[in-house]
């Protein structure tokens, strides 16, 4: 079964175009491969003039929904410095603090840092059996207060 996606015709698009293919060509060949699931014709010209102005490498391509974070081991112990004096702080605040986006801190607590936030507090994903109990205990005990 072929790859029938827009990154792959897109792919397709910008290879033919490397070998000097005119658009129009382009478009014949693919509306002929691919049928219904082709690409607008305008989308392909559009698509060939951005690689001929730009000789754009398909990865280079933005991709919509596409989250993009850069974080570096400077990011991640600047990231835990915050966490470690308050419990409670936010994403918006340490973003706010460190200058970074809040999806990036979002994602170095979660992915990189390995914390998680209960009862309106950052601590390790990971817990000893003793902590698990303790935990389940103080949230219990919140659980009647309310």
């Amino acid at each position: 079964m072929m790859d029938s996606s827009r990154s792959a015709q897109r792919a397709v698009t910008q290879f033919l175009r490397a070998e000097m293919e005119h658009a129009s060509q382009i478009y014949r060949r693919m509306k002929e491969v691919y049928g219904e699931q082709c690409l607008e014709r305008y989308t392909i010209f559009r698509c060939c003039q951005r690689y001929e102005a730009r000789h754009v490498n398909i990865k280079d391509l933005s991709h919509p929904r596409q989250a993009h974070f850069v974080t570096n081991s400077a990011s991640t112990s600047a990231l835990n410095d915050p966490i470690r004096q308050n419990h409670r702080i936010t994403t918006s605040e340490i973003a706010v603090e460190l200058s970074i986006s809040k999806g990036t801190v979002h994602h170095i607590i979660h992915k990189k840092v390995d914390h998680g936030k209960v009862c309106a507090q950052f601590v390790p994903k990971h817990l000893s059996e003793n902590q698990k109990t303790a935990r389940m205990g103080v949230c219990l005990t919140q659980q009647f207060l309310h």
